[in-house]
């Protein structure tokens, strides 16, 4: 799944780590490569269901 928050101030970026950070379906999260919107995206691998 791929969030797009923008780059901003980084507060949203931060708001959602936070929340992936605690969400038991997450099994990893980055910030995107420079072609996946860098620091203006998040890059997030779901675990199976």
């Amino acid at each position: 799944v791929d969030i797009i928050h923008g780059k901003g101030t980084g507060a949203l970026r931060k708001r959602i780590a936070d929340f992936l950070s605690q969400h038991p379906r997450v099994k990893s999260y980055r910030l995107g490569e420079w072609n996946e919107g860098g620091t203006g995206a998040t890059v997030v691998e779901l675990t199976e269901h």
